[in-house]
């Protein structure tokens, strides 16, 4: 009898105190984000750890930040809260290709960076004073000796979570990645690009237009337009373009109902069009359709496609100065999952004991 009573009396405190600390968990999972203090970004660009010297960066705030139950919500503002894309739930290819495809529109659209500062003599541009939000990075193009390098692309949250995923740092520092290759000669080097469409949309594929249009863009400017449908397989190649030049391609017009995303491979664009869930609403309005060839904001005319070119130098993307940005992911708290597995079989333990006793 006085085993099963210290037995129950075991059980009971277990209880209690699994109760109690999972509470405590809970309620201290993430804390709210302080929208008021003041946090900073410092981005480093460089290789060998040699910082390159007076390259300008440029951060655009895309979207405010909140802290949900399950990490992290975004809502975009300002002049992005006007492009249809997917901002919540994406993995870190998903991140990269959201830089890729906010940096397009931004370059085409002309829209003017918060701040702009140039790379110290050890490779770093520092912003200060900064709200809380997320933020796209962009950089130009730094040329030493043979070689050109060229910022990806990025997107920083202030905050961003800690290591346990528990706190937030208001401070940041992110290196920048690159694509590095040979520096053009005389300007007779040509490049080819390549453009392939995507549809992620299995659920409401009946709604997929008969074709869309795809931008060419040349140094941030319309060069050329093409239109992508079955007849030629969704996909499209553009030749002799100047090496020289940076190329991007945007899509014009998204389908209502879907949102856009474009990355980069090699010399290829993937643009992958997926199909909003049902109760989101509608995609924004698209900026202005761009005038005529010729015309102030329109594409030039673009010369007869040739025979194939490879490219005149590499590529392919370098190796990064240092790690990747942290930004938030969601989901739930894991590391309380042993203690609460131990808590249980503690349990099972004591009944096991008890139930033992009353057999004998």
């Amino acid at each position: 009898m006085r085993m099963r009573r210290l037995c129950r009396k075991a059980a009971v405190l277990a209880v209690l105190f699994l109760l109690v600390f999972c509470t405590g968990v809970s309620s201290q999972a993430l804390e709210a984000i302080d929208t008021d203090r003041e946090a900073s970004l410092t981005v480093y660009f460089g290789r060998e750890n040699t910082g390159f010297f007076g390259v300008p960066f440029r951060i655009y705030r895309v979207a405010d930040v909140e802290a949900s139950a399950g990490g992290v919500d975004f809502t975009l503002t300002g002049d992005f809260a006007r492009y249809p894309v997917s901002v919540n739930g994406l993995d870190s290819s998903g991140w990269r290709a959201l830089a890729q495809t906010l940096d397009s529109y931004a370059v085409r659209d002309g829209l003017g960076p918060l701040r702009t500062v140039k790379t110290d003599s050890g490779g770093r541009a520092v912003f200060e004073d900064l709200t809380a939000g997320l933020y796209l990075v962009t950089g130009e193009r730094h040329i030493d000796g043979n070689s050109v390098f060229t910022p990806q692309p990025l997107l920083v949250c202030l905050p961003a979570l800690d290591e346990e995923e528990s706190g937030w740092i208001y401070d940041q520092e992110v290196s920048c990645k690159y694509e590095s290759g040979g520096r053009p000669g005389d300007g007779g080097d040509t490049v080819r690009r390549k453009v392939l469409k995507i549809w992620d949309d299995e659920e409401c594929s009946g709604n997929r237009p008969q074709e869309i249009t795809v931008q060419l863009l040349k140094d941030g400017e319309v060069y050329d337009t093409v239109t992508l449908s079955e007849e030629n397989g969704w996909k499209f190649t553009w030749e002799k373009l100047n090496a020289d030049a940076e190329w991007r391609v945007t899509e014009y017009r998204v389908p209502d109902g879907y949102t856009v995303s474009v990355q980069r491979e090699g010399i290829t664009f993937v643009i992958t069009n997926t199909c909003s869930p049902p109760d989101q609403p509608d995609s924004p309005d698209e900026p202005d359709e761009p005038g005529e060839p010729g015309e102030p904001g329109g594409p030039d005319e673009p010369g007869q496609p040739g025979s194939p070119d490879e490219p005149s130098h590499p590529e392919e993307p370098g190796e990064p100065g240092g790690g990747t940005p942290k930004l938030p992911q969601t989901g739930m708290l894991w590391w309380p999952v042993p203690l609460l597995a131990f808590g249980g079989l503690l349990l099972f333990l004591i009944g096991w004991e008890v139930n033992r006793h009353d057999e004998k």
